[in-house]
């Protein structure tokens, strides 16, 4: 896949994702009429969820995070989905939200080396694990360019009241631009690939936008709409029930 697909591969995962979450708060709750029609054996179910329970306990953790950032993207269409991406002390994980209602949320952990899912749908809690091989649109370290692919074009502009630096970085697919702002920022990370960043990567600094233009003239953006730097968020795997679906 060509680097400047980075900004595509994303976009269309959200947008799937985003389009997609009325439908999986359904999904969910069908399974679990169905489970009670079917009068499924209860002591079954106790027995699959000690030996889950063994396999597991060691594994079981709390995730803390402490800002936030609001995220859109967005098509040369006008197509557009909105979701959360939280940081905490630890700088390779983050926390992707994306909400279907009040009481209905997706946390998607990040890290380098796998993605774990927490669903809350209206009060039923489960958790899914999947390693960054097998959801490696994830993990875009191989697609974004080099330090020196990237080049300094030494224009800025305000986003949010801060001042941002654009970078540029171009090939036969199109461009990507991003905006990033270096020093006094509120959230001190430096892993999120969504906006193309990842620890000891050529992007020195917080990405506000990201834009991508092909050479047949289609485009994207990526970009921050909030920032909240006083955001508590915390997830412990304890209450969520491992489920393979």
């Amino acid at each position: 896949m060509k680097k400047t697909k980075l900004v595509t591969v994303f976009m269309l995962l959200f947008l799937i994702t985003s389009s997609s979450n009325a439908q999986l708060w359904k999904k969910i709750k069908d399974k679990a009429i169905q489970k009670v029609e079917n009068k499924i054996d209860v002591e079954v179910d106790k027995t699959l969820d000690k030996t889950l329970e063994g396999k597991q306990k060691s594994k079981l953790v709390k995730y803390f995070f402490n800002g936030q950032v609001t995220i859109t993207m967005e098509t040369e269409s006008n197509d557009k989905a909105s979701f959360n991406l939280l940081f905490g002390p630890n700088k390779d994980v983050i926390c992707m939200q994306m909400s279907s209602g009040e009481n209905d949320n997706i946390y998607n952990i990040i890290t380098p080396k796998k993605i774990e899912t927490f669903i809350n749908a209206s009060g039923m809690k489960i958790r899914k694990t999947t390693s960054a091989d097998e959801f490696s649109m994830y993990n875009n370290i191989n697609k974004i360019p080099s330090k020196e692919d990237l080049v300094k074009t030494g224009k800025t502009k305000n986003i949010l009241g801060y001042t941002c630096n654009e970078y540029e970085y171009k090939n036969d697919g199109g461009t990507i631009k991003a905006w990033v702002v270096q020093g006094n920022f509120p959230i001190k990370a430096s892993y999120a690939p969504v906006l193309g960043m990842v620890t000891n990567g050529p992007i020195g600094g917080f990405v506000l936008e990201l834009n991508y233009s092909t050479t047949n003239g289609e485009k994207s953006k990526i970009y921050v709409t909030k920032i909240d730097s006083n955001k508590i968020l915390t997830i412990n795997s304890a209450e969520y029930k491992a489920l393979g679906f």
